[in-house]
């Protein structure tokens, strides 16, 4: 009985391990790159009106309770909204949408592309356009654990 038991509770376990493993970056990101996101701050550091500034026009939110990056200006804008805000979570922006790293297209072109690692504390980008990364701090409201 004991090892019916264990059969059955073991994967069970297992799997939700690996669900709550934490968000990795995709294998194409090098260490430099890791570095440029982990020790360069952007300023100011929770970005001009809770906005992070990636390139003009695509934007994180530094403030809010969820994941999100806005993108497009006017009519064109669109804006996409992740996970909840204390939760990790890794996306590429290309080819004017956002991606999870499993499911890039086979055309996907890394020099077209944004890597954006979002955690508790931080929003972390890589911009292969224009070849440069940082982070901006992330202040949400208060009650950002909710919803």
């Amino acid at each position: 009985m004991k090892f019916l038991y264990y059969f059955v509770l073991g994967p069970v376990l297992l799997g939700s391990a690996v669900a709550c493993r934490k968000a990795e970056l995709p294998d194409f990101v090098t260490a430099d790159e890791k570095n440029a996101m982990e020790t360069n701050p952007c300023w100011p550091s929770e970005g001009k009106g809770r906005i992070g500034v990636i390139y003009a026009p695509l934007y994180v939110t530094t403030s809010t309770k969820r994941n999100e990056i806005e993108w497009g200006s006017g009519e064109n804008s669109k804006e996409w909204i992740g996970r909840r805000a204390s939760t990790s979570e890794v996306v590429v922006f290309y080819d004017g949408r956002v991606w999870s790293p499993r499911s890039l297209p086979h055309d996907f072109d890394k020099s077209m592309s944004v890597v954006f690692s979002f955690d508790e504390k931080n929003i972390r980008f890589y911009d292969y356009v224009h070849q440069e990364g940082g982070y901006y701090e992330r202040h949400p409201p208060e009650d950002w654990h909710d919803n």
